[in-house]
């Protein structure tokens, strides 16, 4: 973490070799079940519907017809964020094993305000803000993975604060202890915030090389 905002921790410790265990295992789970889901909407309705048809319940096709679009759509849809859900727990698991969940913000600041937290914005962004009151930069975050998009995109219990673990210039983790769910977030106005790395140590930036932070992930 960088200086001002080091030193701020929550009583106890994370495990964070754990955590990155259980951060791949809700990737993979998450991907698998919506796979699931909407690949038996696309496929499984069809044949359901033409027995219904046969046994004489015509109006099947009325409820079928757009689960079955609904289906092929959310698996295509599915299938297409993998890659990018695979990068960013790559990214997530390799910021993890360069450090740790040390620091604690009990309050964060919603930049895009009320409505980001009832529709699906372009991008979210936030400042973590101390028990002492330091805040952070503007910081654009990307939940890992993403929730649905009949959900709110926002992780739940956010509100109630978060564990970081990385160097904010650069990028770090984020884990909400209240829903056991991740964050990915990075400077949302990279160049602004170039100063900061381009003075950083040759140890903070080794470090953020190996975490695949050096560079725009989101």
């Amino acid at each position: 973490m960088p200086d001002n905002m080091q030193g701020t921790h929550a009583p106890g410790t994370l495990d964070t070799a754990a955590l990155r265990g259980k951060l791949t295992t809700r990737m993979w789970v998450t991907s698998l079940r919506n796979t699931m889901i909407y690949a038996l909407m696309a496929f499984g309705v069809p044949p359901l519907g033409a027995a219904a048809n046969r046994a004489g319940v015509s109006w099947i096709f009325i409820i079928g017809g757009p689960m079955i679009l609904v289906g092929i759509f959310g698996l295509l849809g599915t299938l297409k964020t993998i890659p990018v859900a695979v990068l960013l727990t790559r990214t997530c698991r390799r910021t993890l094993a360069q450090y740790s969940f040390d620091t604690f913000c009990p309050q964060i600041t919603k930049v895009d305000g009320a409505e980001a937290t009832k529709g699906r914005p372009k991008s979210m962004t936030l400042t973590l803000h101390t028990a002492e009151g330091q805040e952070s930069p503007l910081m654009r975050m990307n939940p890992v993975p993403r929730r649905g998009p009949w959900r709110n995109p926002w992780p739940e219990g956010i509100d109630n604060g978060v564990y970081v673990a990385g160097d904010l210039p650069f990028g770090a983790v984020g884990y909400v202890p209240s829903s056991g769910t991740f964050f990915l977030i990075q400077p949302d106005d990279w160049d602004a915030t170039a100063q900061d790395r381009n003075t950083a140590t040759p140890e903070r930036v080794s470090r953020a090389q190996d975490a695949d932070l050096t560079r725009r992930v989101i």
